[in-house]
């Protein structure tokens, strides 16, 4: 159970593998449309990724995001969930950028081990629920040039898992799920 627990949770979700175009446009229901990738594919935006959980799974969810940074070209910065970025729009180093945008994203993954109710005993008293994986991210898109909010998201997915699958492979899984939000061209590459 232990073992499952923490392959599950170095295992829950990025998003994304994929391809060139001019990407995605964060928010089709938002009071502001921010382009950020080029009509050429080039990225319009400095990457900031602050990733918290209690166990490995940032490992591999930083990973995830770094392959995709890397495919597209985006400059990718590891950050702190209380550094300034997020909450007044200039991070706490690297201030400088010549791109218009900075996406900022805490990314919390989730891993919920299966289990069942036991009475005392070895005997079940309940039924048996399966173990989960998603996760929690809020994204933030802020003007490099002011630090100004343009657009703040929560976003949550959490699905069940098959028990006998590696936590790891989930997780790379949610997070290219979360990545295609960000830029679905790179999942028709």
């Amino acid at each position: 159970m232990r073992l499952f627990l923490l392959m599950a949770s170095t295992v829950v979700a990025l998003v994304l593998q994929g391809c060139a175009g001019t990407g995605s446009v964060i928010a089709q229901s938002g009071p502001q449309s921010v382009q950020l990738f080029n009509a050429d594919s080039r990225p319009r935006f400095t990457f900031y990724l602050a990733c918290t959980s209690e166990d490995e799974s940032c490992s591999t969810a930083e990973n995830t995001f770094s392959d995709w940074a890397s495919d597209r070209h985006v400059t990718l910065r590891l950050t702190e969930p209380n550094d300034a970025l997020f909450t007044s729009g200039i991070p706490s180093f690297d201030k400088t950028t010549h791109l218009p945008y900075r996406v900022a994203v805490h990314f919390v993954p989730l891993v919920v081990p299966s289990f069942s109710q036991f009475s005392g005993g070895n005997e079940p008293i309940g039924g048996y629920t399966p173990p989960k994986v998603g996760y929690t991210a809020t994204i933030y898109v802020f003007d490099s040039a002011t630090g100004k909010l343009l657009q703040k998201r929560p976003v949550h997915e959490e699905r069940k898992a098959n028990p006998q699958d590696h936590a790891n492979e989930y997780i790379h899984s949610e997070v290219n799920e979360f990545i295609a939000r960000l830029d679905s061209a790179y999942l028709h590459k």
